[in-house]
């Protein structure tokens, strides 16, 4: 037995292919899925259908473009060929946690029926199957998650509003990257709601959503963001041309998200996201603390929200760290 072999046999859970990976996340007794996810996938691997190009040599010219960047952070094409690191650029770019949540919802909506378009082979993209999420999430949103929005603008294309809850950002930001939306960060969604003006621009006809946010503490970041989490000029983004005034006057405005709560509200927010604005605080290259400490401390505060949730006599605390303090 070979070295490689004894490796794979002693780390199996390394030893799987993307068909694999892929046969995971079809759920279906008939794969019906798998067609899809292997020329969605396959396709990323494809230069010729990523760029455009052709030829040999137009093909070699885009890979070579492409990985020079990696030349620099450690990685050399003295240690891997230029298509060994084409791959590893596309896999590592494309294969993350919310390409596997998008297609997972996807395939669960589909099951379930909420998504009009039922022909698998009429979805050539990844950005396709968000749209369809999209659109179905949009039938979902109820009048509850109305009252936690600030509504700016709405026709019979457009819906533009300002998310005043946790709750309001993940389903009207639904499928897409921002970080607004990530339930295991909700520090990001505090830091946007109180220091600025945070807005979603939705198409109610194909799904298509853009960002945009208007820093209102010092900073004067203006900025808009993709689908994808990708910061975009606004001329980039695909909005009509009556758009621009609109937009203009919201982010003319002098009033964060947070000041269009009340009191109740904003505390509940503040109270929602206070743990993971605690966790990212507490993280140990800020403030130089070991990591096991950290953890414990963690698990305190954990300890004494899950009482929080259980009695309702208990009084909000305040998570304020005293960073020196807990150096020593």
């Amino acid at each position: 037995m070979s070295r490689i072999d004894e490796l794979k046999k002693q780390y199996p859970e390394l030893n799987i292919s993307m068909f694999d990976l892929l046969n995971r996340m079809d759920t279906s007794k008939t794969y019906k899925y798998m067609p899809l996810l292997c020329k969605m996938f396959g396709d990323r691997f494809k230069a010729e259908n990523q760029y455009g190009v052709s030829t040999k040599s137009q093909i070699n010219n885009a890979k070579d473009e492409l990985v020079a960047g990696l030349n620099n952070k450690g990685i050399s094409c003295s240690d891997l060929s230029i298509s060994e690191l084409y791959t590893l650029n596309q896999f590592t770019d494309f294969y993350n946690y919310e390409t596997f949540t998008t297609i997972k919802e996807f395939i669960e909506r589909m099951d379930k029926h909420q998504i009009e378009n039922r022909d698998i082979t009429s979805y050539p993209t990844l950005d396709s199957l968000r749209t369809a999420v999209s659109l179905a999430s949009l039938k979902e949103l109820d009048k509850e998650l109305e009252s936690q929005v600030i509504k700016e603008y709405e026709d019979e294309k457009w819906l533009v509003v300002r998310p005043l809850t946790f709750q309001s950002s993940i389903k009207y930001g639904a499928s897409t990257r921002w970080c607004t939306t990530y339930q295991k960060e909700k520090q990001y969604f505090a830091k946007y709601w109180k220091r600025g003006i945070l807005v979603y621009f939705i198409n109610k006809l194909d799904g298509y959503k853009f960002a945009g946010y208007k820093g209102l503490d010092g900073d004067n970041e203006l900025s808009f963001w993709n689908a994808a989490d990708n910061r975009v000029d606004y001329l980039d983004v695909q909005a009509d041309d009556y758009l621009f005034p609109i937009v203009k006057r919201i982010m003319g405005s002098t009033k964060t998200n947070k000041h269009f709560c009340s009191d109740e509200l904003a505390e509940s927010v503040l109270k929602e996201c206070e743990y993971y604005e605690l966790k990212s605080a507490l993280e140990p290259q800020e403030i130089g603390i070991e990591q096991p400490m950290v953890e414990r401390i963690m698990e305190d505060v954990e300890s004494v929200m899950e009482m929080e949730v259980q009695s309702e006599t208990i009084a909000p605390r305040n998570w304020e760290v005293d960073v020196p303090t807990m150096r020593a």
